[in-house]
């Protein structure tokens, strides 16, 4: 058995150990007790600064053992496995899915825990979860529950480790979630989603982990919209740490200025984030292993209208080049085409624009939003998908502005210092060209790609933008793919190669396999 030893003789302490069941062993002036779950939690309460037994006796197992835990990844872990109940505030980009599914490993493998049901964003369920799973953890099995309520019964029903499902999936099988008393373990992925402590969605939360032994909710963004955000999610994860009332918490960190005003008091957002207790934060500074830029590729559903269109003109450009009908001329306009479809919009030879469904990328863009406590850039190369993207983030109330070539130069400098020297606007939704030389805007520390360019000097320009003199924090790209032709841009954007030859390039990616990773 693991132990612990502690430099002591403290009779009283022994003997209130031995009150609880712990087993002591008394060696001169050294006392050996095991080191578990238990004695860890009695031990710092009396004050023992006692490491979290997962960061001995758990090897934080990784496919590829070139790229171990983080260093902050298994201190988040040593928290969560010692806080029942806990928040995990880390920065978009340190590898919050992978913390969770390390925490819940050891817990199971110590007994200490039976079955996981992740809540997370409906983009993030195959696409982050369900790969992370499948890939990094492949001993645990699970399921994704979604679709219709027979559906997800049904799958409920199997037997497996991890659960996955949305955050307004779970009202449909409320009843049965409540009543798996096996699941009891639960993990909250963008619990800021829980801010309005009143809404419906609130209340389903509340009630089906009213009676769970482990709760972790998760967020790189606990006060998105204001510092009452925080009430939310506490009153039904640690009520303990905010007011019974929502009234009560909003008096205590808001003045009113008017019949619907409210202004945030001094010190208020320290106050409304330490209410979210315990939890660990650690920024994307904090991660030692990361390169000072990170790059990530989240991946994201075609619609099938989206599927469809990309796959008919795959076909139709694939027999076109078997007849030579293509050629460097006209091979970037295909190109061009492919990547818009995977964008959702599609201009026509007329010059009109076809909008496609593409609500699931739209939706992993508005995550992606959310997880970030800074400032984002958001990059879209082509102006129908601004359009789009503004429509987008003008529906979900996120104060954005938008720079193409339309913009004017005197107008875009009055963007670009607002941006960077004062707190307007969260997002800057932009064409890359228009971005690609000279500024400094290092107020963001996040680069969004909408989709890809096609260009490796706009790409490595755009890029540079938050990664500059001036910037104090690591930085992360986050590139969106749904389609190969957007994956193998961004591969060839990567490996820092020019895509010269349009017709090579569009041959290239019209010959990549479909389903490749």
């Amino acid at each position: 058995m693991n132990t612990v030893t502690l430099d002591t003789t403290d009779k009283g302490l022994i003997g209130r150990l031995k009150k609880h069941g712990v087993e002591c062993e008394l060696n001169c002036t050294q006392l050996k007790v095991p080191h578990t779950f238990q004695t860890t939690k009695l031990l710092r309460a009396e004050g023992w600064d006692v490491p979290a037994p997962i960061l001995s006796q758990y090897d934080f197992p990784t496919v590829d053992p070139m790229k171990p835990a983080f260093q902050v990844q298994k201190l988040t872990c040593a928290m969560m496995t010692i806080n029942t109940h806990a928040y995990v505030l880390n920065d978009l980009g340190t590898g919050k899915t992978r913390c969770v599914l390390w925490a819940y490993d050891f817990l199971k493998q110590q007994k200490l825990a039976n079955k996981l049901l992740v809540i997370a964003p409906l983009s993030a369920l195959m696409k982050t979860w369900g790969k992370e799973l499948r890939k990094e953890f492949y001993w645990l099995r699970f399921r994704v529950l979604h679709g219709t309520k027979k559906q997800r019964l049904e799958r409920l029903e199997d037997d497996v480790d991890v659960f996955v499902i949305n955050h307004d999936g779970v009202k449909v099988i409320e009843e049965e979630l409540v009543a798996r008393k096996d699941i009891d373990t639960v993990c909250a992925d963008e619990v800021s989603m829980y801010r309005d402590g009143g809404a419906q969605r609130t209340k389903i939360f509340k009630n089906v982990i009213r009676e769970k032994a482990w709760v972790w909710g998760l967020t790189g963004s606990p006060i998105p919209k204001a510092v009452t955000d925080v009430w939310g999610p506490c009153s039904a994860i640690t009520p303990d740490t905010v007011p019974t009332y929502f009234s009560t918490f909003r008096a205590q960190v808001m003045l009113k200025r008017g019949p619907y005003l409210w202004v945030p008091k001094a010190g208020a957002e320290e106050y409304a984030v330490s209410c979210m207790r315990p939890s660990v934060r650690y920024t994307l500074d904090e991660v030692t292993e990361l390169p000072e830029q990170a790059r990530e590729f989240y991946e994201v559903d075609l619609t099938v209208a989206q599927q469809q269109a990309y796959n008919a003109l795959r076909q139709k450009a694939l027999v076109m080049i078997d007849e030579k009908k293509i050629d460097a001329m006209n091979a970037g306009a295909v190109l061009s085409k492919l990547l818009q479809i995977a964008l959702g919009w599609v201009y026509t030879r007329e010059g009109d624009i076809v909008e496609l469904n593409n609500t699931p990328r739209l939706q992993l863009i508005l995550d992606l939003i959310d997880s970030c406590a800074q400032k984002v850039i958001l990059f879209a190369p082509y102006k129908s998908a601004i359009a789009g993207l503004s429509k987008m983030l003008t529906g979900s109330s996120v104060e954005h502005a938008i720079v193409t070539g339309d913009v004017s130069y005197k107008e875009r400098n009055v963007i670009f210092d607002d941006f960077q020297d004062s707190r307007k606007y969260k997002v800057l939704l932009a064409h890359p060209v228009c971005m690609s030389h000279s500024l400094t805007l290092t107020r963001a520390t996040t680069t969004i790609w909408a989709g890809p360019t096609t260009s490796l000097e706009t790409f490595s320009q755009a890029n540079a933008r938050t990664y500059r003199i001036g910037q104090t924090h690591r930085t992360l790209v986050a590139m969106i793919s749904g389609s190969p032709a957007e994956k193998r841009m961004y591969q060839i954007l990567g490996r820092n190669e020019k895509a010269q030859n349009a017709f090579l390039t569009l041959v290239e990616l019209l010959t990549a396999k479909e389903n490749e990773a």
